[in-house]
């Protein structure tokens, strides 16, 4: 009975204490992956693997030591994750089976993904074209970081068609999935509205259907419950409300300072 015990609690330890099989040279610390992402501004690759998936110990031992795939995660922060042990990074990035290769920006942002057992020929061209794709990327948050630095000297500008001109900027950026330009984006649309609504009217009838629910609701909040708009409705039935609101907001502005 007491070897029987001791067998029997030696398997139960195995089972807890196994772990996903994990390539030499792969980080396993997913929070410093991305601090090092930031510092030498690389796209991430997360490797979501676990103990008993048997295409990820395939990728392991033959797809991720291939000297090529190893030469080309050289200069990029690459780590593994183990999704029984992180389940909340599992759920974070929508993880339904493994292996999944996950692809993602130094901010967090998902490049691209690609799941199941590939030789070394197939992931390294999933990885260059990533790679391309990331530096791409990098490449537009750059230029959207400077539209925002011109919002922000158009904001503090005396010009009177400064804020039109800033508030046409922004539009350009309503909706990017980026969540800290888009974020950023807003909280300077919402600076125009407490300042010259009307300067955001004309975003009313942009291109974009994002930009004009975006625009939509930071008018509402400003004007309040008092502004009506339906982002979905027809191009005229958009220009009459706009032309409205123009209006509306014409004559507030003679009352306020005749």
């Amino acid at each position: 009975m007491k070897i029987f015990i001791r067998i029997l609690f030696l398997m139960t330890f195995v089972v807890i204490t196994a772990r996903a099989e994990i390539p030499t040279g792969w980080n396993t610390n997913y929070s410093s992956a991305f601090t090092e992402a930031k510092n030498s501004k690389e796209p991430v690759l997360v490797f979501f693997t676990a103990s008993w998936c048997g295409p990820c110990k395939m990728m392991s031992r033959t797809t991720l030591t291939n000297d090529s795939v190893r030469q080309a995660l050289a200069g990029m922060p690459h780590v593994a994750v183990d999704i029984d042990e992180h389940q909340d990074l599992a759920a974070k990035h929508a993880i339904s089976a493994v292996p999944t290769f996950v692809l993602l920006s130094e901010f967090g942002a998902e490049i691209r993904r690609t799941t199941g057992f590939q030789p070394a020929s197939n992931f390294l061209r999933w990885l260059t074209n990533g790679i391309s794709e990331a530096q791409a990327e990098a490449a537009r948050r750059a230029e959207s970081q400077k539209k925002i630095a011109s919002v922000d000297e158009l904001i503090a500008s005396a010009e009177s068609d400064s804020f039109p001109h800033a508030a046409t900027l922004l539009y350009e950026l309503c909706g990017d999935r980026d969540e800290t330009i888009a974020h950023a984006a807003d909280q300077r649309l919402k600076t125009i509205a407490a300042r010259d609504p009307g300067a955001l009217l004309d975003g009313l009838n942009n291109d974009q259907l994002a930009t004009r629910i975006e625009v939509a609701n930071v008018l509402r909040e400003s004007l309040g419950d008092k502004f009506e708009f339906d982002p979905w409705a027809g191009l005229d039935e958009r220009a009459k409300v706009i032309h409205l609101w123009r209006a509306t907001l014409a004559a507030k502005e003679n009352i306020e300072h005749p």
